[in-house]
């Protein structure tokens, strides 16, 4: 068959998100034969757009729209042959560039003809045809570092991104931290970004980073659910700092909220017991992975990078990774001299490039300098200017979080947080309350598991105020 590499690589375009990703910021239909280009510019056109692999069914119903009859057959037919193709993505580098050099060759040719054919020699126009070839040859031949477009030629790929959100207000957002005003400003986390969260020792940063990646995993799912889960996410949680068997107490006592001391003494009240119970249950029952891997101080990107590989070919690619946290890992690159503040700068890098590499949202935390709390106003506490060792690490995240520490902050029952970078949204402020001993940080103070009051019901209060003006009376 003329065309059976062609069929093969537009196979893997609509069965591999990650190869057809890939392509699609690489190349573009133009290296298909001419009798499937048609079907490839809209299988491309709907990634760009979606970033995932389109269906059958969405293909037909997009081209259907159009009404015409000669295209939907043309697209039904090749999708009729691409059921018939077995193929194996192991192959898949290997005729890309098959059909990469094919698409050279054919440029060279026609080049060669065209110059062999002319009766005079146009210098110019000659010159301007071979340096357009060897673009050409050079832009499918590179993977591209960025995407770049005029505003005109952009406005194609804008309307079809604004007119899914309109049909969808879900397209294009990210997942939910579980922070009302930080979700609200930046619509989510999305994949290849990087959030991390600053704070003082012993300033809660792990126990925040814990929370996020715990409400993400969940993404409003609860342990009184046995059944019909809303989409949650696989996280893969590196700790640095914390063994295995304490981290799973901790996320234990924060899923089910009940206090993490009695668990590890084993000596919860029956109340807590059937909470424990049942958060147990749930876990087994729902069908997203939360990963522990207890590595040592002084991991590298390389240990993490060889787990991550591990863990998303035995089970799932996970969406989250949280490392906890970027200033107790190590550097390992060429330089091998390097002041230390040097090398927390260039493993924040690091971090950054593997989100954008794998495709996945990160979270770590980094230590702030500790200065006198009783120096200064509040606004000089908080900012960027806080980071101790290096500002090269901010300069890599997406978004940053700062624990704000008060004068006698283990006394106060909330924690205020700062978002003090976007990249892509105004600043704004959260404020959490502090239940420790479950190792939860939560929006409000009233437990989201209680089911036997109406959380809107504020009867109580009002009989409250209403003996409060009796007695002031």
């Amino acid at each position: 068959m003329d065309n059976e590499l062609d069929l093969n690589i537009l196979k893997t375009l609509l069965t591999n998100r990650k190869y057809a990703l890939e392509f699609v910021h690489e190349s573009n239909e133009k290296l298909f034969v001419a009798d499937l280009w048609r079907f490839a510019k809209e299988v491309i056109d709907y990634i760009k757009v979606y970033h995932n692999v389109p269906t059958r069914r969405v293909l037909l119903e997009r081209v259907k729209s159009r009404k015409s009859d000669a295209l939907y057959k043309s697209i039904s037919d090749i999708l009729d042959k691409l059921d018939t193709v077995v193929y194996d993505d192991k192959d898949y580098q290997h005729d890309l560039e098959k059909i990469k050099t094919r698409f050279s060759e054919k440029l060279i040719s026609n080049l060669k003809d065209n110059l062999t054919n002319a009766n005079t020699i146009d210098v110019k126009k000659s010159v301007n045809e071979m340096n357009a070839v060897i673009s050409n040859i050079n832009s499918i031949n590179k993977v591209k570092a960025y995407e770049q477009n005029s505003l005109k030629d952009s406005l194609e790929d804008f309307k079809n991104r604004y007119q899914a959100k309109m049909k969808d207000p879900e397209f294009g957002a990210g997942i939910p931290i579980g922070m009302p005003a930080f979700d609200y400003a930046t619509s989510g986390l999305r994949n290849s970004e990087m959030l991390l969260v600053g704070g003082i020792t012993g300033g809660g940063k792990s126990l925040l980073l814990m929370n996020i990646a715990i409400n993400m995993f969940l993404n409003n799912n609860n342990i009184n659910m046995d059944k019909d889960f809303r989409e949650g996410n696989d996280v893969l949680y590196f700790s640095l700092e914390m063994p295995h068997c304490d981290m799973i107490e901790r996320m234990l006592s924060r899923i089910a909220l009940v206090p993490q001391k009695d668990i590890r003494d084993a000596k919860l009240n029956e109340r807590d017991q059937k909470q424990l119970i049942k958060a147990m249950s749930f876990i087994k029952k729902y069908p997203y992975n939360f990963e522990v891997v207890d590595v040592p101080r002084g991991a590298s990107i390389q240990t993490i990078d060889l787990v991550f590989a591990d863990v998303a070919n035995r089970k799932r690619k996970p969406k989250i990774v949280v490392v906890d946290y970027l200033t107790l890992m190590d550097y390992e690159g060429p330089e091998k001299e390097m002041d230390d503040w040097l090398k927390q700068g260039k493993i924040s890098e690091q971090l950054s490039e593997f989100a954008r590499m794998n495709e996945i949202i990160l979270l770590s935390a980094c230590q702030l300098n500790d200065p006198k709390l009783q120096s200064g106003g509040a606004e000089n506490q908080i900012g960027l200017h806080r980071i101790g060792r290096s500002r090269q690490i901010s300069h890599n995240a997406n978004f940053f979080l700062q624990i704000e520490a008060r004068k006698e902050e283990q006394n106060l029952p909330d924690m205020n947080v700062f978002m003090i970078k976007s990249r892509r949204s105004e600043l704004c402020k959260i404020k959490l309350y502090k239940n420790f001993a479950c190792c939860a940080l939560l929006n409000d103070q009233v437990d989201p598991y209680k089911t036997d009051e109406d959380p809107d019901d504020i009867s109580d209060k009002l009989v409250s105020f209403e003996e409060a003006n009796d007695e002031d009376n």
